[in-house]
């Protein structure tokens, strides 16, 4: 009995993996740097809110719930932009620690 087989279904069937593995590993890469880029946006996001809880209350403008939502909210933002941009670095430190180690897993 003899098989016929086209080499060229062989190759195609080797190599596509190979290029599906590229790809999973840039889209595991794009989303490790946004999952540390939130974790930083959490961090600063507290560390404002540590700050915040220095100032005492009073002033000029009264505290109410209003100016309290709008102050969490903002701060939010400024930790979200914040940590896009990279200021800190800590997102970078942690993307490059974690897929140094994820790529170190990968050659055992």
């Amino acid at each position: 009995m003899k098989l016929n087989i086209d080499p060229k279904l062989l190759l195609a069937q080797t190599v596509a993996p190979v290029d599906q593995a590229k790809q999973l590993n840039r889209n595991n890469a794009v989303e490790l740097k946004k999952t540390c880029q939130e974790f930083e946006a959490i961090f600063i996001r507290t560390l404002i809110k540590s700050m915040r809880a220095t100032v005492p209350d009073g002033g000029l403008l009264e505290k109410n719930t209003d100016s309290e939502v709008f102050e969490e909210m903002m701060d939010g933002e400024i930790a979200s932009q914040t940590a896009k941009r990279s200021e800190f670095g800590i997102a970078d430190a942690l993307f490059r620690q974690l897929y140094q180690n994820k790529e170190n897993d990968n050659a055992d």
